[in-house]
């Protein structure tokens, strides 16, 4: 019997209420339900496979099965919450688990055709589900109470984990209730609460199972133990994509703890995560060269890491730097490209405009610098293929174990851990071919361990990229028409071939410049040149909207400044059809204190965006002492409609920020001669206590809307109000990050 259906028919054996919760509705899924059986099919011969599961034990205990991957972004929490609010549980008693099996079909993400966690989409895509799920139970659970107490249900009440009757004398608790509620029927519609009725949703609480993860009993792919387990790691080349022409096998298998030594030997064509669709070439260095060592243990492999002696062949990328490639991105600015929004005729607005602002902005290449290094079990045997570790992307799994293993995705079992961060290095693919490449030749499971040189030099950064913008200014210094060109490689297309000849203008690569642009303006020429330099990169922490809001507020600004206009009263003019977005606005003003009076070598600087359903407005104070930049304090204001867990919200901003600040201050890649040249964070710098300015976070009151994304919403602003205060502070304006004077 398959893992999942044994833990269903277990649990329903075990008596208690079950629902299965699908794109189609919510229904019983407990044995007692009728034409359900112990094998996991019901009566019309369907699969046992929700989209998520909740059981309530005759203990009182509440679970809920969701397939969304938590990083540390308190998603377990907010799913959670919003299923007990409409249940009515006692938050104490309320565990939120994976899924057995993360790849079955109503698992596939809505929007991407993959299995997989991202975009800050998870609370906004399961707000209406969760909860209509926790009130169906609900009403399953006060209809066998009344039943019992022969009443109206319409006269019985819940709270905190129990049914209540109207004296208030009677009670039952949801455990009581369970295993007689899962032969009620289910009600095929049900009342939500009003917002106004929350006890849980939008109220201050600590993080799910934080005791976990501050005592250590939290596991994490690097704590996985499994009999005969062995640990690889795998030296990469140290000009990119050198091929391995011979090593010392023989010399470093002697050492003590080794097992072997071979060269990996990734197909190039990789199975597609879309089901039904052949192999694809990808070319987003999935398939790098490499030589494996595995070991008893990780210090016996790195050991023996200093006694291996590669010769590498020629490589395509040796001539290869990060300072060519914004070059040759800087000779792409004036490219016609590919539209993501045209309106009006911008020509013939240029052509009379009485002025014209522009400025061209630049980015280097970025590394994820998650705090757990990438780390991944796999375990190819008798047919089948398992994985442990934090997998953002199930899909990823099932590409590698077919490609690898020829093993089909209804063969591949993914045992999810905690993980230490993310930020799009775990949607990675490369990591998990490697791991289970070593696992088919060892024939034994293999801890596969990225060390922290390994992660930060294993490619796969958030590109470079080059922004021209340009603001048409009319005779009262209003910007008349807009222009913004994106240089920058797709993100898309390497990863899944083919997809630019159907949409031709790669969404990952054009975030606020589509339809989602957020000034009202007039006439808008907003472009994607496409330049490719060949380096793998990946998605990134916002993504897209880090570079293209960069450009897009610094040019606001300097708009601002050249029509001798406050950029805080400039913004304004062009957000006043947006209600919502300028109280975000004008609060963060407030909250910064803006206009505070001017003191020499200090300035505030502004930056706003709309992005994920949400709207963010950040005020960046920062001193400029003999040309050091220091920043002492940002303001943020932050309406993302319902805030589900504010305190998971206001630690996901808080990230957000800090991450901006490393942002714009400290984070490039150097890269010459095709070898990176970061090792740690000695050589990558990331904010910390030293740095860190004082953060003054609020959440907009509930306005009504649905849930908005959080997880990616601050970073992008940060960049830009540093950029304009160190403006407001010195007169001089940086166009380049990281922000530093020549």
């Amino acid at each position: 019997m398959k893992r999942r259906d044994f833990l269903r028919s277990g649990a329903a054996l075990a008596g208690g209420l079950m629902l299965e919760l699908s794109a189609s509705g919510v229904r019983a899924a407990g044995a007692a339900a009728a034409g359900t059986s112990a094998s996991g099919a019901t009566a019309d011969g369907t699969v046992f496979a929700p989209n998520a599961w909740v059981r309530i034990t005759p203990q009182g205990e509440v679970l809920l099965v969701v397939h969304k991957f938590d990083s540390g972004t308190g998603v377990k929490n907010a799913l959670g919450l919003m299923l007990a609010e409409e249940l009515d549980a006692d938050w104490a008693r309320v565990r939120v688990v994976q899924p057995d099996d993360p790849l079955a079909q109503v698992y596939i993400h809505p929007l991407w055709g993959m299995h997989a966690t991202g975009g800050s989409t998870s609370v906004p895509l399961e707000w209406n589900t969760l909860r209509r799920a926790g009130a169906t139970a609900r009403a399953m659970l006060v209809a066998e109470a009344a039943q019992r107490w022969r009443v109206d249900p319409a006269s019985c009440r819940t709270s905190n984990g129990m049914v209540i009757d109207a004296s208030g004398s009677r009670r039952f608790g949801y455990g009581d209730l369970a295993e007689g509620a899962a032969r009620q029927p289910v009600p095929k519609e049900v009342a939500l609460k009003r917002p106004a009725d929350f006890v849980l949703i939008g109220k201050e609480r600590s993080s799910y199972r934080v005791a976990d993860k501050l005592t250590g009993r939290a596991q994490y792919a690097v704590d996985i133990k499994l009999p005969g387990m062995l640990t690889a790691i795998v030296v990469h080349p140290p000009v990119i994509n050198a091929p391995v022409v011979s090593f010392n096998a023989a010399e470093v298998k002697a050492l003590p703890g080794v097992h072997d030594v071979f060269a990996t030997e990734i197909p190039a064509a990789i199975a597609h995560f879309r089901p039904g669709m052949g192999p694809a070439v990808p070319d987003n260095g999935a398939c790098q060269p490499g030589v494996a060592i595995v070991a008893d243990h990780f210090w016996a492999a790195q050991r023996a890491r200093q006694a291996l002696k590669v010769r590498w062949g020629d490589s395509d990328m040796a001539d290869f730097s990060a300072e060519g490639a914004l070059r040759e991105l800087a000779r792409h600015v004036d490219d016609p490209g590919a539209k993501s929004k045209v309106k009006g005729d911008a020509a013939a607005a240029f052509a009379r405009a009485d002025k014209v602002v522009e400025g061209v902005y630049t980015m280097p290449y970025k590394a994820h610098a998650q705090m757990e290094p990438l780390s991944v079990v796999a375990w190819v045997h008798d047919g089948i293929v398992e994985y442990w570790g934090g997998i953002q992307v199930p899909s990823r799994c099932a590409q590698a174990a077919e490609t690898i293993a020829g093993v089909p995705a209804d063969k591949v079992k993914i045992h999810l851990t905690e993980a230490g961060g993310s930020f799009g290095a775990r949607e990675g693919m490369h990591q998990i071919l490697e791991a289970t490449f070593i696992s088919r030749r060892v024939g034994k499971p293999v801890k596969l361990i990225y060390s922290r040189e390994d992660d930060m030099r294993g490619l796969f950064y958030q590109t470079a990229s080059v922004h021209k913008a340009r603001a048409a200014l009319d005779r009262d210094g209003g910007i008349a028409a807009f222009s913004l060109r994106a240089v920058t490689p797709s993100i898309k297309e390497p990863d899944d071939p083919g997809f630019l000849a159907k949409v031709p203008v790669d969404p990952s690569c054009t975030e606020a410049m589509r339809n989602d642009f957020y000034y009202d303006i007039g006439t808008l020429d907003l472009a994607w040149v496409r330049v490719e330099p060949k380096l793998p990169i990946w998605w990134w922490r916002a993504v897209s909207y880090v570079p293209n809001v960069f450009a897009i507020e610094t040019l606001i600004d300097e708009a601002a400044h050249a029509a001798g206009q406050d950029p805080l009263a400039y913004r304004r003019r062009l957000l006043r059809e947006r209600p919502e977005h300028l109280a975000v606005l004008e609060r963060a003003a407030a909250l910064a204190g803006w206009p505070r009076p001017s003191t020499p070598g200090r300035g505030l600087g502004i930056a706003t965006y709309q992005g994920y359903n949400s709207y963010i407005a950040v005020v960046a104070e920062v001193e400029v002492k003999e040309r050091a930049i220091a920043v002492h304090r940002l303001s943020c204001v932050v309406d993302c409609g319902l805030a589900v867990d504010p305190s998971s919200v206001r630690q996901q901003l808080a990230g957000g920020l800090y991450w901006g600040v490393s942002t714009a201050m400290m984070n490039e890649v150097p890269i010459d001669h095709g070898t990176v040249r970061i090792s740690n964070y000695h050589d990558y710098p990331v904010v910390r206590i030293t740095d860190a300015p004082r953060l003054d976070i609020e959440l907009m009151p509930p306005s009504g809307r649905a849930p908005g994304g959080v997880g990616e919403l601050s970073n992008p602003p940060v960049v830009p109000a540093i950029g304009n205060a160190i403006f407001a502070a010195t007169g001089k304006r940086l166009r380049a990050t990281p922000f530093r004077f020549a």
